[in-house]
């Protein structure tokens, strides 16, 4: 199938949709004579915009998000200056027509704005995201158990030499109960014993 492409002083080129988004916005650029860097999208006649540059898997068919024999304009999306904070701002959809319509203009600078907000708003919420954990260590109670004035302190001392964390008037250090720890080498060698 097939779909319209309307640009500059009503110009417009056939397109095939019967291929992935990436070619099909490679051909329409070139077409349009836009630089590679320059990043594109389509609308259709009412404004809306198809967001194929925010697709994640741009090998999908264009038939899948373009309708067959509608006519679409080129837009141009600006975005915040390179090296700037801004860079991922959305500035503009500017359609790359002689004389858009004011409704078209309209309808692109609604979207325009609400992908800034929307954007901005993950931001937010990213840098919230960051910063909660931070926050919630700090504020985390502590529970030491309750001594009375006169009574040793809570906390473990231990003198300097002593690697053990006992001291010498302890006396030695208890010995282990239990079985004694076997390799595999052991185990197998019980089994030949008892074969």
């Amino acid at each position: 199938m097939f779909i319209f492409i309307k640009h500059g002083d009503n110009q417009q080129f056939l397109v095939n949709t019967n291929c992935s988004v990436f070619p099909l916005l490679h051909y329409t650029r070139s077409k349009v004579g836009l630089r590679k860097t320059d990043t594109i999208d389509l609308c259709d006649e009412s404004g809306t915009m198809k967001l194929l540059f925010l697709m994640k898997t741009p090998g999908e068919y264009a038939s899948k998000f373009l309708t067959a024999r509608d006519t679409y304009y080129v837009c141009k999306v600006e975005r915040g200056a390179p090296g700037t904070k801004l860079e991922n701002a959305y500035r503009a959809f500017v359609p790359i027509l002689k004389n858009p319509e004011p409704e078209l203009l309209d309808a692109l600078r609604t979207q325009c704005d609400f992908m800034e907000r929307s954007r901005v708003k993950m931001l937010r919420t990213l840098e919230a995201k960051k910063v909660t954990p931070i926050e919630s260590t700090m504020n985390l109670p502590v529970r030491l158990p309750k001594h009375g004035p006169l009574q040793h302190s809570p906390l473990p001392t231990r003198p300097l030499g002593s690697k053990s964390g006992r001291s010498e008037e302890d006396g030695p250090p208890p010995t282990r109960r239990g079985p004694p720890f076997k390799t595999r080498a052991d185990n197998l060698g019980r089994r030949d014993k008892h074969r």
